[in-house]
């Protein structure tokens, strides 16, 4: 049990950890925060949703820990935070277009 828990702890460590190495690197990009502007390309078909992205990474909506919306040299992506079934936490750009 004691080991259940440590393992668990690390994994939210982890997930904090590379959220905010996210951040981070976001910041060094142009990221978009205003979900209003966000939605708007949603809706012109601009991009695609994070969730969309995050299907064709291969991951599923529960294992979303956090995005970002990010210009990437004229291309917009989606910085997703996600955990995957092992417990393991990463970082994943994924094209938004």
């Amino acid at each position: 049990m004691k080991t259940l828990i440590s393992r668990f702890v690390a994994s939210i460590v982890v997930a904090v950890m590379i959220g905010l190495a996210a951040t981070g690197a976001a910041s060094a990009q142009a990221c978009i925060d205003s979900s209003a502007e966000i939605q708007a390309l949603i809706n012109e078909g601009r991009i695609i949703s994070q969730y969309d992205a995050l299907a064709q990474a291969g991951y599923s909506d529960d294992q979303l820990l956090n995005y970002r919306l990010c210009d990437q040299g004229g291309q917009y992506v989606w910085v997703l935070g996600v955990v995957s079934s092992d417990g393991t936490a990463q970082n994943l750009t994924v094209s938004a277009q």
